[in-house]
């Protein structure tokens, strides 16, 4: 099946949040064309999601949902936000798909271990959480660091990517510059805890004119974390490698949205 890829211009940036509607996802996970896709671009609200599940893995209890019946579609949250940043997703897809989507390592409740997260070594422990759910094949959706995760695994485990949808995120590795931004506020977050993160990203997180209570949302999502597990990720992000050549080399069904 040919890959297809369309590109939006700022979904990010639609007042209410950072996250795309759900609508929008069909056509990449199901194999058909972005022409089936629906168009508007009615905001949602971010929603704050239970989970129903823990295990072991790779050395971590990582946190997750299995809701859902149908094709596996794995759902890959922010930095630094946690899976519950998903659920108007998963409200609206449970019927269709089956919905894995996980805290992170180092997010939500998952533990946040001591060191650096490589994003190779998150890809790993979704291959593990597959493994341990039965799952040899599953359609991802990565939204930012999601992506550079998504990617990462399509790297390492190709033939269990069944589709890709790559959503504000990008290929290339890290400048100098961008660097040493992540290694400073990993610092931040150490001598300052989420709050300061939280302080520091919101406003680039949404538009100026997003409500009050997109905002409260964002930062209780960010306040759940641990300085440990935002500094893990940010030095992970840092050290991921450059994905662009292999960009040449997918041949499964991708939705690219910017």
């Amino acid at each position: 099946m040919p890959s297809t890829s369309i590109t939006f211009r700022q979904p990010a940036h639609l007042g209410c949040t950072a996250i795309w509607p759900t609508s929008r996802l069909r056509g990449c996970v199901r194999g058909t064309m972005p022409s089936a896709l629906h168009w508007d671009l009615t905001p949602i609200s971010i929603g704050s999601g239970g989970f129903m599940a823990q295990t072991n893995i790779n050395g971590i209890r990582m946190r997750y949902d299995d809701v859902g019946q149908g094709p596996a579609l794995l759902l890959l949250h922010a930095f630094p936000l946690s899976a519950a940043m998903w659920q108007p997703q998963v409200e609206a897809l449970q019927d269709q798909f089956r919905l894995i989507v996980p805290d992170l390592r180092g997010f939500g409740g998952t533990d946040a271990p001591p060191g650096t997260y490589p994003m190779d070594e998150m890809a790993d422990d979704l291959a593990a959480l597959l493994d341990f759910l039965g799952i040899e094949q599953a359609a991802l959706c990565g939204l930012s660091m999601g992506g550079y995760i998504a990617m990462a695994f399509l790297r390492h485990y190709p033939s269990r990517v069944r589709a890709l949808i790559l959503a504000d995120t990008r290929a290339g590795a890290d400048s100098d510059e961008a660097r040493a931004a992540r290694e400073a506020n990993a610092r931040l977050a150490e001598s300052a805890g989420p709050t300061a993160i939280a302080d520091k990203m919101i406003p680039g997180l949404v538009a100026p004119y997003a409500t009050k209570a997109v905002r409260d949302t964002l930062r209780s999502l960010i306040l759940a974390n641990t300085p440990e597990g935002i500094a893990g990720a940010l030095r992970g992000m840092a050290v991921r490698p450059d994905s662009t050549a292999g960009l040449c080399d997918m041949s499964v069904p991708t939705l690219v949205i910017v």
